[in-house]
């Protein structure tokens, strides 16, 4: 398998150890935080997000994966308590994302290519938490911090630019 860390995150300024020595964003949660003396707007947090779904996408369209698997779905919140906690950014969660979080109660299933940016984006706010995969192709892993990986089957070099054009840096490891 090859392995890719992909993230928003500039490999250059990472310590020996691998950390990364900037303060950054990392969350939802920051948006109208100041990072580096520009305040996090949800545009910009949008942007970043896009960033990530658009490669996760480039990277099923190479290695041609009509879908993906999930397992061990996780809910971070109670059903009940979900809405209240999204109130501050509301704009950022359309009906068709709230339909599916809601609906997603099943601890697998398939996530079809056009549901793949609703669940990463789910992950990628935190709200959400699984296990991504396409049998002996591909696993995807989203975890906190904006922090995501990919062990694939193939190189994923030829797709380098296309991510990185998107603002995304990709490291093997």
């Amino acid at each position: 398998m090859h392995k890719y860390r992909i993230t928003k995150y500039n490999p250059l300024f990472r310590d020996a150890e691998g950390r990364f020595t900037r303060e950054d964003w990392t969350s939802i949660s920051d948006i109208g935080k100041v990072f580096d003396n520009q305040e996090l707007t949800i545009e910009m947090y949008k942007k970043a997000e896009d960033s990530y779904i658009k490669a996760v996408h480039l990277i099923m369209d190479l290695l041609n994966l009509p879908h993906l698997h999930a397992r061990n779905i996780i809910k971070s919140f109670p059903d009940d308590q979900f809405l209240a906690l999204i109130n501050d950014n509301i704009e950022l969660y359309p009906k068709d994302m709230l339909h599916y979080y809601f609906s997603t109660v099943n601890n697998t299933g398939k996530i079809t290519y056009e549901d793949v940016s609703k669940h990463c984006r789910l992950q990628l706010r935190e709200d959400l938490g699984s296990a991504l995969f396409y049998p002996r192709k591909c696993k995807l892993f989203i975890g906190y911090d904006y922090l995501m990986s990919v062990h694939s089957h193939i190189q994923l070099d030829p797709i380098f630019q296309s991510i990185q054009n998107l603002g995304l840096f990709v490291e093997e490891f």
